[in-house]
């Protein structure tokens, strides 16, 4: 939870247009009182531990954070929580918005690998993702970059399409099941008519469907 945390947190600023070598990281955390039971404090170590291994991966630091560890009150306890925020500097004319921005418009999906469980993203291939969406974004080939969070690409796509009531029309070969499916450090690309993009080594490419008037 706390690796996909500082996936996710970086995922959503490189497609906003930043550059992901140049973030840096704080963090909040909220924990239950620890008192004398190893499983208590299981939980802000393998948290620790979790968000260490997304930075050593990613080549990341964080920079600060804030301690917010006495979640408990007689029998009531937090949900372990690491929350991760990234941040850095882009100029404004580089950055992107995720709504969609007309009908018309191919959509395609930009997917690292991940592990056997099918929810962490291996970090070469994650890096990969970040550095293809960057490069997408300073060509200017793309119109909107969205990426998948709890709610995965079903809540990605609503959003996107909310902004300038746009729809989407899927490719069949997209399952429902996928719509739902974790996607932690994949994206969702609106491109800009004419532009085409090749397979790219390391991530997937693949073709999303189209933004439609209904």
């Amino acid at each position: 939870g706390a690796y996909l945390s500082v996936v996710e947190s970086v995922s959503r600023l490189v497609a906003t247009g930043f550059n992901h070598t140049k973030l840096y990281l704080t963090f909040q955390e909220y924990f239950e009182k620890l008192r004398d039971d190893p499983a208590r404090w299981g939980k802000p170590a393998a948290a620790l531990l979790g968000a260490l291994m997304a930075q050593i991966d990613l080549g990341l630091a964080a920079v600060g954070g804030k301690d917010s560890m006495s979640g408990s009150f007689e029998q009531l306890d937090v949900p372990p929580t690491l929350v991760s925020f990234a941040t850095g500097l882009a100029s404004v004319s580089d950055i992107i918005s995720p709504e969609f921005k007309g009908t018309g418009h191919r959509l395609i999906a930009i997917v690292p690998t991940y592990d056997e469980a099918g929810l962490v993203p291996e970090a070469d291939s994650l890096t990969t993702a970040f550095e293809l969406v960057y490069g997408l974004a300073q060509s200017g080939s793309v119109l909107a970059v969205t990426t998948p969070g709890y709610g995965g690409v079903a809540e990605a796509l609503f959003k996107s399409c909310l902004g300038n009531s746009i729809g989407v029309e899927l490719e069949p070969e997209f399952t429902t099941d996928a719509l739902f499916a974790p996607a932690y450090g994949s994206f969702i690309v609106e491109l800009k008519p004419g532009v085409s993009l090749d397979d790219v080594a390391g991530v997937t490419v693949a073709p999303l469907g189209a933004t439609v008037s209904d």
